[in-house]
């Protein structure tokens, strides 16, 4: 008995653009990770120190990169939802299920 099975093909490496997007997406999160900590860090040492008025400023000053990174990282995620396995499918990569007729 012989065995004539055939295992897949192994699949291709993933684009470079893919790549590309992977890594500005995780700079895109931990940019925005890091300013939002600096916000509450900051707003923490302000208030420990009396002055509501630098806390709030303080948040005021911080929140858009945090935003804004927090934005790009979203975009990027979207963006990477499209990618594909490449296998010929035209499956997105994940466990989801295919609709059936």
């Amino acid at each position: 008995m012989s065995s004539t099975m055939n295992s897949p093909a192994p699949a291709p490496a993933p684009a470079r653009t893919t790549h590309l997007t992977t890594f500005l997406f995780a700079v895109a999160v931990v940019f925005f990770l890091l300013a939002g900590a600096a916000i509450v860090l900051g707003q923490i040492v302000t208030l420990a120190a009396g002055d509501a008025t630098a806390a709030r400023s303080w948040a005021t000053e911080l929140a858009p990169y945090a935003f804004g990174g927090a934005s790009v990282a979203g975009l990027l995620s979207f963006a990477l939802s499209y990618r594909h396995r490449g296998d010929g499918h035209g499956e997105p990569d994940g466990d989801g299920e295919r609709d059936r007729d």
